[in-house]
């Protein structure tokens, strides 16, 4: 018996993310858990997780970490009153999946609008294409993000536990 497979219960594979990328498990079937959540301020909001991804078996290859932040306070949004969360969802995973692989993992109410966090498999061309939807003078909405590398998703794994 492999060694690995004594040690961790499983067989240690190589994945050839190349051909995952384009298979049809790149994405796995969703599976979402609706939160309710009371914000600093006390108000109640509303978010969604998807748990499908709490135990994604390619997480290694997408170790970028996106946080955006939408703000639904300022001019931008004043102009869009009809624009709802989920078309917001859908711009920004819309936008990035046109570049790279890109998981949705949650999105949340915000004191001030919402917050999208996602992994991508590239941090320069996100960084590239966040930057431009920024400051694009007929942007959406009007947001902020950051990008950090966590490999082993950390900054989401809270999320896993609700």
């Amino acid at each position: 018996m492999n060694f690995f497979k004594k040690l961790f219960g499983r067989e240690v594979s190589h994945v050839d993310w190349e051909i995952v990328k384009h298979a049809e498990n790149v994405y796995p079937e969703s599976s979402i858990t609706i939160l309710l959540l009371t914000l600093p301020n006390g108000l109640k909001g509303t978010g969604w997780v998807n748990m499908a991804y709490r135990k994604y078996e390619f997480k290694e290859f997408c170790p970028y970490h996106v946080r955006i932040s939408v703000d639904f306070h300022d001019q931008v949004a004043e102009e869009n009153p009809d624009l709802d969360m989920g078309e917001i969802e859908d711009f920004f995973s819309d936008e990035l999946q046109k570049i790279c692989i890109c998981h949705m993992i949650s999105r949340q109410v915000s004191e001030v609008g919402m917050e999208i966090d996602c992994y991508v498999e590239a941090d320069e061309s996100v960084e590239q294409i966040l930057r431009k939807l920024s400051l694009d003078e007929n942007r959406l909405v009007s947001f902020t993000y950051k990008i950090d590398f966590d490999p082993k998703w950390k900054k989401v794994r809270y999320l896993f536990n609700v």
